[in-house]
C-alpha cells in the first residue's frame, strides 16, 4: 500500500502541474495593467509572501475494490524574484494523508536547479554539522518555484476569463485546451483570480477534475484543489543557499540515513 500511495501521489503531481490556468467559453478582456502590474514586481531584490493549501483526492480501483487516497499540502513562505521570474524560495511545507496522518513539517530553500531541505529531525539524522539535504532536479525547471503565477499564465487566464465582481475573475476550461495538447488527458478546470485596489494579485483558487486517458489504470478520477494567497508584494528579499559545508547530497545518503530522514519528514519522492 505504501508503494501504491507513492505512485498515486506521483501521478497526481504530474497532472496537477498543469492544472493552473483555464479557459472560459464566454470571455471578457481584462485590463492589461493587471499583467503589467505583476511584471513590475518581478525584479531582483523583491519578492512576495505565499500561503498555499492544496488537496489531491484520488479515486482508484485495486483488486476490484473502489478506494480513495487524499493528500493535503500546506505551504507558506517567500518567493524571491530574478528578472521576470521566481529565482528562489524559502518555504515551510507540511504534507498529510488520510491514511497516514500528518508528516513532520520541513523547510526547503530552492535556488536554480537545487532544493535544500531540513528540519530538526532531519538535521539530527544527518552527519554532524551538515543539517541540509541537497537535491538537484534532472530537468531545467525547479518545481519548488512553481507555487506562484507567471505573467504568461496570468495573461492566459485573464484573456480567457470573465469579470464576475470588481477585481474578481472566473473561468473554466478543459485540461487539453490549457495544455494546447490533445494528449493531455480528460479533465475540467475552474479558477478564480482576485486582485486588490492596486491591481495586485491577492489570491488564486483552482479546482481540477482529471480522468485517465487511454488504458491507464493508475486512477479513476483525480480532484485537485489549490488555494494560494499572496501578500507583501515588493518586500525586500534575499534568499541564499546554505553554505556548502552545511549540505549533504541526497545521492550520498546511505540506506539507513535515508530511512531516518524520511521518517523525520523528508519527502519520500524528493522535494520536486
Amino acid at each position: 500500500m505504501k508503494l501504491l500511495l507513492a505512485g498515486l501521489v506521483a501521478t497526481a503531481a504530474t497532472v496537477c502541474a498543469v492544472a493552473v490556468p483555464a479557459q472560459a467559453a464566454s470571455v471578457q478582456a481584462a485590463p492589461v495593467d493587471l499583467v503589467k502590474t505583476l511584471k513590475a514586481q518581478l525584479v531582483p531584490g523583491k519578492g512576495v509572501k505565499i500561503n498555499q493549501s492544496s488537496d489531491i483526492t484520488l479515486d482508484f480501483t485495486a483488486n476490484d475494490q473502489a478506494m480513495q487516497v487524499k493528500v493535503s499540502t500546506r505551504t507558506f513562505g517567500t518567493l524571491a524574484f530574478g528578472k521576470g521570474n521566481a529565482a528562489a524560495a524559502d518555504l515551510r511545507i507540511r504534507m498529510s494523508s488520510r491514511q497516514k496522518g500528518p508528516n513532520p513539517p520541513y523547510r526547503v530553500i530552492a535556488e536554480g536547479r537545487n532544493a535544500y531541505v531540513t528540519n530538526a529531525g532531519i538535521a539530527k539524522a544527518l552527519p554532524s554539522g551538515r543539517p541540509w539535504i541537497q537535491s538537484k532536479t534532472s530537468g531545467h525547471e525547479n518545481a519548488v518555484l512553481n507555487v506562484g503565477v507567471t505573467p504568461t499564465e496570468l495573461q492566459f487566464m485573464l484573456d480567457n476569463a470573465s469579470e464576475v465582481a470588481t477585481g474578481e475573475y472566473q473561468g473554466t476550461a478543459t485540461l487539453a485546451d490549457f495544455r494546447h495538447d490533445k494528449s493531455a488527458g480528460e479533465g475540467n478546470v475552474e479558477f478564480h483570480l482576485y486582485f486588490d485596489a492596486h491591481n495586485l494579485l491577492t489570491r488564486t483558487v483552482v479546482d481540477t477534475t482529471a480522468y485517465p486517458d487511454g488504458d491507464t489504470t493508475a486512477y479513476d478520477q483525480m480532484v485537485f484543489h489549490t488555494d494560494t494567497k499572496y501578500s507583501d508584494w515588493g518586500v525586500k528579499v534575499k534568499i541564499a543557499a546554505p553554505a556548502a559545508n552545511k549540505v549533504i547530497s541526497e545521492t550520498k545518503l546511505n540506506a539507513k540515513t535515508r530511512k531516518a530522514v524520511i521518517k523525520a519528514g523528508y519527502p519520500e519522492s524528493g522535494p520536486f
